[in-house]
Parts: structure tokens; sequence; C-alpha cells
């Protein structure tokens, strides 16, 4: 097998390249963002998590960043993207006349909000300001230049040092009102110095914009608003329609499209582009043809039916994607182990919180048409949905509607098109592959166990008013259950319906020391669950039966659930034992409802 280096995570084109890993080339499309009409001024690109953005910008970058110490050498990019022996796009001849006009030809600012978070404002604002602090270093021969108004290096120095000294004394709030002025207008600052310093105009890169708003929204103290207006500050003097001629053009990613008059205030010639606009649909991500390559390179097309069935499936424009994180880990996995099986390798990332926060707030609010909707995705079904445009990161803690949920995860990569339907307006989407699939159910998992404590407490609920005989009330918070239970669709089989009610009743029995049994012979047959606290001296004996999807069915089969232990002498052996309270329990299901049936105390009857 080939020995192929990847370099899992690297977000750095430099690094990649002359690192010898193994690279996707995506320079081909170089030409059309750098060299496109004046009418696409600014662009930005909205994509899920893991699918390239930071690596395709710092291609951006690296390809035309000028030599600031010596502008007419262009070295640098002949030996990273010509003389590598790799044969990538951007080296070929129909490139001649691009590379003369734009390789190393430009000032390029590029900064990354990807890790811009904090539990209150301050501290977001605080790692804003170490971001920039980054930027004023990189341009500090600026403040040195004969070129420079004297004004502008006073103000340069004085921003560089505040960055440095100040950034973590932001709850002054002289200090972090001084700390957003510098934020808000860093970029024009540079980007006009720059201009005055070689003439030339500059490239802007911001990638991930919307990650600080994410995480303002989800923050332990939740500062949303605060953080939209530095994001449209910076976005307005970056951007803006009467701005200095300094900025030649921009490319800003992110994973969310939030509308422009919400962040993009007084953009000029700001394009979006989204999974389904061309011409970049294969921008981000593989194709087929690059995934095929990858493969036969690695001496795995033999694998390429398990490789589609889990990384494969989403839909951009008119092509199959494939993830390239997860892609790039399983052959990575394959050739330097002896596993060649595929696994998840995406799921462990902040979005798979938005999966549990919606569901949960679901279940808590009895929203049996959210849950149902995602069970049909659970299933493999398409879900028809209206794309919604948001003015404002959506607060998932507000119980946000399905649609706006499924925009949200069809932008994050959860969900996609399917391929007969259109990306805008009214649309129908699907869960794309495996890889996803197993995240969704892993969430699943998680919420109906004992670690989340409202699902944990219903069950504890359950197990007392069986305990205590309570049959109407323990029928509504079984029908409340049966209606949160995400795999209630399944409701075919009575085998369901008792692992429904064992594994509810199964762990919170043993959290509260109550016996559970399941399916014990007592008297002349097996009842389905005894539930037994000695403590308090009492049995509780249930039956399961399943009927039709309607009222009167349910009733019958509780009661052939209830006659069945009669008949069969279920609570027999618990009188004989002399328990003082012994109850017998029938419970006819049906669809996402049930009926629950009491014999009372059986050993009063005795």
């Amino acid at each position: 097998m080939k020995d192929i280096k990847f370099n899992i995570g690297c977000e750095d084109i430099e690094e990649l390249i002359n690192g010898g890993a193994y690279y996707v080339d995506k320079t081909a499309y170089l030409k059309n963002i750098l060299m496109s009409s004046s009418e696409v001024k600014n662009s930005l690109f909205i994509r899920p998590r893991r699918f390239g953005k930071t690596l395709n910008l710092s291609m951006i970058k690296e390809f035309c960043k000028l030599n600031y110490q010596n502008p007419a050498d262009k070295t640098y990019q002949q030996k990273l993207f010509i003389d590598n022996g790799r044969s990538l796009a951007v080296a070929g001849e129909d490139y001649s006349e691009f590379r003369d006009k734009v390789m190393g030809e430009f000032p390029v600012i590029s900064i990354s909000f990807k890790t811009v978070e904090g539990s209150c404002f301050q501290r977001a604002v605080s790692q804003l300001l170490y971001k920039f602090g980054m930027i004023y270093d990189e341009f500090d021969f600026l403040s040195k230049s004969s070129k420079q108004d004297p004004d502008d290096i006073e103000t340069y120095r004085a921003n560089k040092k505040f960055c440095k000294n100040q950034k973590d004394e932001l709850y002054e709030p002289q200090n972090l009102s001084k700390a957003i002025s510098i934020i808000s207008t860093a970029i024009p600052q540079i980007g006009a110095m720059l201009y005055q310093e070689f003439g030339r105009k500059v490239i802007v890169i911001i990638d991930e914009y919307d990650v600080p708003l994410q995480k303002a929204v989800i923050a332990e103290e939740p500062y949303y608003s605060k953080m939209l207006e530095i994001i449209r500050t910076i976005s307005g003097n970056t951007f803006k329609k009467d701005n200095q001629p300094w900025l030649y053009k921009s490319v800003v990613s992110g994973c969310l499209r939030i509308a422009h008059q919400s962040v993009f205030t007084d953009a000029n010639n700001f394009t979006t582009y989204g999974m389904g606009d061309e011409p970049y649909t294969g921008f981000f991500g593989f194709t087929q043809d690059e995934t095929g390559k990858l493969l036969e390179d690695c001496e795995l097309s033999d694998k390429s039916s398990e490789v589609k069935e889990w990384y494969d499936g989403y839909r951009f424009g008119k092509q199959h994607i494939f993830c390239p994180w997860s892609l790039i880990s399983y052959c990575n996995q394959a050739l330097h182990s002896d596993n060649d099986k595929p696994q998840p390798f995406w799921i462990n990332t902040s979005g798979n919180d938005l999966i549990t926060m919606f569901t949960k707030n679901s279940m808590e609010a009895h929203d049996a048409g959210n849950l149902s909707k995602l069970q049909q995705l659970l299933d493999g079904e398409r879900v028809n949905i209206t794309l919604e445009e948001f003015t404002t990161y959506p607060d998932i803690h507000d119980r946000v509607s399905f649609d706006v949920f499924m925009t949200l995860m069809l932008h994050t990569g959860y969900v996609t098109y399917t391929e007969d339907s259109d990306s805008s307006g009214e649309v129908t989407i699907r869960i794309p592959n495996q890889e996803v699939l197993s995240c969704f159910r892993a969430k699943q998992k998680f919420l109906y166990g004992e670690n989340n404590p409202y699902w944990f407490n219903q069950a504890m609920t359950l197990v007392d008013l069986l305990l205590e005989n309570k049959e109407l009330q323990a029928q509504e918070l079984i029908t409340s259950m049966l209606m949160s239970f995400l795999s209630v669709r399944n409701t075919r089989s009575e085998f369901y319906y008792h692992g429904f009610m064992t594994g509810v009743l199964g762990f919170a029995c043993s959290a509260k020391g109550v016996e559970f049994h399941e399916e014990i012979e007592k008297g002349s047959g097996f009842p389905d669950v005894v539930l037994k606290k000695v403590s308090t001296d009492t049995v509780t004996v249930l039956e399961f039966k399943k009927g039709n999807n309607d009222r009167l069915a349910r009733i019958d089969s509780a009661n052939y659930a209830t006659a069945q232990i009669i008949e069969q002498k279920y609570a027999e052996p618990f009188l004989k034992e002399g328990y003082s309270k012994v109850y017998g329990i029938g419970i006819g299901f049906g669809g996402k409802d049930c009926v629950v049936k009491s014999l009372g105390n059986m050993a009063k009857k005795k």
C-alpha cells in the first residue's frame, strides 16, 4: 500500500505543500475569484464546518501576498504554486497572464474569527483584540515608514500598544470602549496605510465571520446584540460604499447566511455564494472525481461504495460533494492502521450541541410535530421545509421553529438538499450520509439516558407513579414520553413498546433502589415487568399489549393485559410472600398513545 502523507487538520497551504502532504488542487478557482468583474468586489462563501474554507482562504492569501521587503520578488509564490512538482492548475500556461497580474501583487490583510468566544462579552472582545494585535505586529514596518503621515503612525503605535497591554484589562469601561473602537477601525486604517506605502490596492480576507455571533448566543452570559454591533461596524468600515480606493477585493467565509441588512450594512458590491451557487459549487469539499482520484492514489478504490455511503450525500448545486475532513481522516486511518472500516470523524464539534438543545427543547414543550419530523430524517425519509433568512443568529434556547432549525442544520452540514429539490424557498432535505446519521443517533441515545436530567426525571417519576398505583397520572406521563421518544414511529411490534418501557424503567429503578425484573417466571407464566420496593412493602406487576391506533383498541388491549395478569396468576407468588400492596397494571399501546388499567391492590382482594 502506498505511503501517502496526510496532514489532517492543516489549514495552511504553505505548510501542506512544503510538507509534502496530499493536496486536492483548488487553484483553478483563483482566476474567477480574483479577476472577476468589478460587480463582484466582495465575496461571501457560506459552507459547513470542516469543508476546507480556511485552507482555501490560505491559498488565496499566499498566492496574492506581496513581498513587503521586495515587492518585485515573486520567488515565494513561484516555489509554492508553480515549481513544486504537483502540476497545479494555476501553474498551467492558460494562467500565465493571470499570474502576471495577480500572483504576489497585493498587500493582504487576513484575519480569522474562528476561535473568538468567551463566557461574557469582555472575554470575547479580548479575543478579538488579540487577533487584531497580531495584524498590527505583522505590518509594524508601516510605523517606521517615511511614506506615512506622522499622525497615522502615532495612531498605529498607540493601537498596537493597547492591543498588547490592555487586552486583559477590559473590565474597565473606558478600556472596553477603546478596544471596540480599535477593532472596528483597524482594517481600514491598516488598509489605507498599505495603499499609501505600496501604491497597490489591498485584499481583505475574513475567515469564519459568524463564529463570534454563534458563540455569543450560547455563552453563559449571552451578548449577541453587542457582538453583532461589532461585526456590523467592522463590515461597514471595511466594505462601505464610499470607501477610500485602497480595497481591491475581499473574501469572507462563514457557515451561516445572515441577512445583509443585519451584518453587511452598506456593503459595496457584496455577493453571497451559498451551497447551490455557481461557479463555486466544487470549490469547497471534494467532488466525485477528486474523491475517486484520492481513493485510487491510496489504492482504496475497492472501498468506494462504503466511502460513498459514509461521506458522500452533500448536494452543492448539481454536484455531489464529499466531506474532506472525514475523507482524509478515513484514508489516513486505512493506510496507517489495520482498520479500513469507515467511522464518524466529523461529529465531535460544537454544532452537535444544537441538535441536543433543539431536541431537548422539543421534548420539554411536548412538541410531537418537531420530534416526528426529526424521526422521519432518522428513518432516511425526506422532509419539506421553508428556508428562513436569518436577520439574527437563531437562538436555539428560544425553541425556534423546525424550519429555522433545519435551515441552520443545512448551513452547518447536518442535512442537505435532495436531488430534485430547489435550493431556495420551499425545499426538501435529508440526512446526507451514515456519518451524520450516527451523530444524530448518538445525540438521541444521550437524550434518552440518565445523563439528560429532563428525561431521567420523567423516568424516575414514572417508577413512583406505578408503585403508587396512580394509573391516570402514569398514563399521561407515558403518553408524553412516547410523544417525545424519537423512535416512536417504529410501532409495528409489541416488542417495541416492551423495549421502550424496560429501557425507561430499568435505569430509573437502578437509581432509585427499586428492584426491576423483566419477564421472570411467576405464577403460570412470565409477566413483562415486575417492580418491587421492599421498604414500602410494594410490588407492581406490569403487562403490555399492543392494539390498533385508536382509543377503543387501546382500551381493549389494556383490559386484555389485566385479564392475563389474573388468568396467569402473575401476582400469586408476591401475595404468598405477604406483600401488603400488590398492584396489577395492564398497559394497552397503540401509535403514540396508551391506556393504563389497574386491578388495584390485589393483596386486599385475597
